[in-house]
């Protein structure tokens, strides 16, 4: 999707507090239900005011980049799962990380949805003024294997792994940590990160959750009393 030219640069944003660089290059998204969902939304969207290859630019030293937008789809709730490999017995190794992305039919279909969301939104009259055309995956009618081509080409991680600890009940061979974030099997250790989460949260991204987390545990080694709930 192009943008009609637009003559922004770095030195406007800078000198005067205006420009591309002066507002959030992401701030608009959406939760949105595939034909494949369930109850709950299984696709997100990310929209950016740049594109994906953008640099910082500074007329005359280096030429902006094309004005466009884009919007990334992204699945939810993946059924793929990853794996961390042990490489040696020192423990000074760092581990082999498997991320095994798009290893289901599921989520190859999931998100293939989600980029026909993006087109039909994009197609939507309020945003034919901003598009003079599409740049990929491509024009008019496309097929799945043209999508599929797409999202190889263009596939990215948004980098929010979790769930390598995992909680849950002594026993259930996949966890790690119990209730109270308690490594079983280890006396006074406690893992405290994303990596305890059962499953990949669907409603928003983990930073939040990992917070809450985090202030959790501290009232589980100081021994604080959760608060009382709060009536709304």
């Amino acid at each position: 999707m192009r943008l009609d030219r637009i003559a922004l640069d770095l030195g406007k944003t800078y000198f005067f507090g205006s420009g591309i660089s002066a507002d959030l290059p992401g701030g608009v998204m959406a939760f949105l239900k595939s034909p494949l969902a369930g109850a709950l939304p299984d696709v997100q969207l990310l929209f950016a005011a740049a594109p994906q290859a953008a640099t910082p630019y500074m007329r005359p030293f280096t030429r902006p980049y094309a004005d466009s937008f884009g919007c990334r789809a992204v699945v939810l709730r993946p059924e793929s799962r990853g794996r961390l490999d042990l490489v040696s017995a020192d423990p000074r190794q760092p581990m082999r990380i498997r991320q095994n992305f798009l290893a289901t039919d599921k989520d190859w279909a999931t998100l293939r949805a989600g980029l026909r969301l993006v087109r039909e939104v994009a197609n939507q009259a309020p945003l034919h003024p901003f598009i003079a055309g599409e740049i990929a995956p491509g024009t008019g009618k496309i097929s799945d294997q043209e999508i599929d081509e797409h999202i190889r080409a263009t596939g990215i991680s948004v980098h929010h792994p979790l769930g390598t600890c995992r909680m849950g009940t002594e026993s259930d061979n996949t966890a790690v940590v119990d209730g109270k974030l308690r490594v079983f099997g280890i006396d006074r250790l406690r893992v405290v990160d994303a990596s305890v989460m059962p499953d990949l949260v669907g409603g928003g991204n983990i930073n939040a959750p990992v917070i809450m987390i985090a202030e959790k545990a501290a009232d589980l080694i100081r021994g604080s009393e959760p608060l009382a709930p709060v009536n709304v």
